[in-house]
């Protein structure tokens, strides 16, 4: 047999090793904007989430993982190209900025699979006992699938959430509390699941407070004290907005997004001090801006002090 041939079927016979172990070879990272459907055999196989994907140019295995969560209209994609330019190493506009580049990373929960607003907002934490089978769960798995694919060096990612992403977040961090997440960013949630525990004579339980929920005195004060960012728009006043939970739970919690978000921040930082408990968020304001998820992206990557960092 020819040397050509000889050495040709040696690397057929070679077994087919996954990325991750010792001696493989990532697969290449996808320069551009990218799309792949991913099963999460760690959790709930039964219900796969599109994945958007976009990796600069000359971004390699060092550069940071940046997620990003839709808001209820599960447009995975347009919140991707909202920070496609950030990505770049740039602003909004393209410009040129001084912080590096970074991957995006913007799963897709389709209402074919999360037919409910619950099944995203809420993580499916009311359906599931099992915390890995939660979609809370999701980006910490698909982290994990990523980092062993592409042998990307990160040893945990960026997190952003704008409305019902910001929901999505902020319940995370409750329910998820020991995810790698560095920041956590929450913006403008609509409303919110807030800290109490051992009350009889409350109106209203899970998913308004967490009375109820899985979210116990370890994992609150275990979330307290892990560094946690809300993000609110001092303009998101419109208590008629369309999209605005209006229920009576959700109301007891103000009457607009702006309102809503500083009564959870301070029910927070009440519960830390009831819990002896270190509390390590920070409440951010923006000023001039609505409901907008661009303009607060915007101000979520300035907030890592410039792309990249």
């Amino acid at each position: 047999m020819k040397l050509g041939a000889l050495i040709g079927c040696l690397i057929l016979a070679m077994p087919v090793l996954a990325a991750g172990q010792p001696g493989v070879v990532a697969a290449v990272l996808p320069a551009g904007k990218s799309q792949f459907e991913f099963v999460d055999n760690k959790g709930d196989a039964t219900r796969p989430v599109t994945v958007w994907m976009y990796v600069p140019a000359g971004c390699d295995q060092t550069c940071p993982l940046q997620f990003v969560m839709h808001g209820v209209q599960r447009n995975g994609e347009t919140y991707l190209d909202h920070w496609v330019p950030f990505a770049n190493g740039g602003d909004a506009s393209g410009k040129a900025t001084n912080g590096g580049k970074f991957i995006v990373i913007a799963p897709e929960f389709k209402r074919q699979y999360f037919p409910k607003d619950d099944d995203y907002s809420l993580g499916r934490s009311t359906a599931e006992a099992d915390p890995e089978k939660w979609a809370f769960a999701v980006p910490e798995h698909l982290f994990d699938v990523l980092v062993s694919r592409y042998g990307l060096k990160a040893t945990g990612y960026r997190l952003f959430g704008h409305s019902a992403g910001g929901q999505f977040v902020h319940r995370l961090h409750l329910f998820y509390p020991r995810h790698r997440a560095s920041p956590a960013i929450a913006a403008n949630p609509g409303w919110y699941t807030q800290l109490e525990w051992g009350k009889t004579d409350t109106t209203f339980r899970f998913p308004y407070n967490t009375i109820g929920s899985r979210v116990d005195e370890s994992r609150a004060r275990t979330a307290l004290a892990r560094p946690f960012i809300l993000l609110l728009g001092d303009a998101d006043v419109d208590a008629n907005d369309k999209s605005l939970n209006r229920s009576l739970g959700a109301n007891a919690q103000g009457s607009f997004r702006f309102a809503r978000g500083n009564a959870f921040f301070e029910n927070a930082r009440v519960a830390a001090q009831k819990l002896n408990g270190k509390f390590a968020w920070q409440k951010v304001v923006v000023p001039g801006v609505a409901h907008d998820g661009a303009q607060m992206s915007r101000a979520a990557v300035d907030l890592m002090g410039g792309a990249g960092k």
